[in-house]
């Protein structure tokens, strides 16, 4: 009886022991996050009521029309991939054209307070 009481003791301490070890090492595991974890600010993708009301070319539109409409681009991106698509970059949006044909038109992000935005291809 003596022994079974001091195996059942014995089995609570160690259950006891671990349990408050595990606790221990998650919060020293929580406190070195806080302590040395980075802030990533990240944009939610808000555009002035301005430039989303700007004009940009359409689904369908040829490139020769986005070019007669909006001018020569900044930058001019070959097609890669199959089917081809390539890119046309402007000083607020970029063209993605498969073929000869606008796919989509995306707004840069420009932040209003004047920040530069970092260019994450590099």
């Amino acid at each position: 009886m003596i022994k079974q009481t001091f195996l059942i003791l014995s089995f609570f301490f160690t259950c006891v022991a671990a349990i408050a070890f595990a606790a221990e090492g998650e919060q020293q595991t929580r406190e070195v996050v806080q302590k040395t974890g980075d802030v990533l600010a990240v944009p939610i993708g808000q555009q002035s009521p301005a430039l989303m009301a700007s004009s940009r070319p359409h689904s369908g539109m040829s490139k020769s029309a986005v070019q007669a409409h909006f001018g020569a681009p900044l930058e001019m991106h070959d097609a890669v991939g199959n089917p081809p698509i390539s890119s046309w970059v402007y000083e607020t949006f970029t063209v993605y054209f498969e073929g000869d044909h606008v796919i989509h038109s995306v707004l840069k992000n420009i932040p209003a307070n004047g920040a530069t935005v970092p260019n994450v291809e590099e």
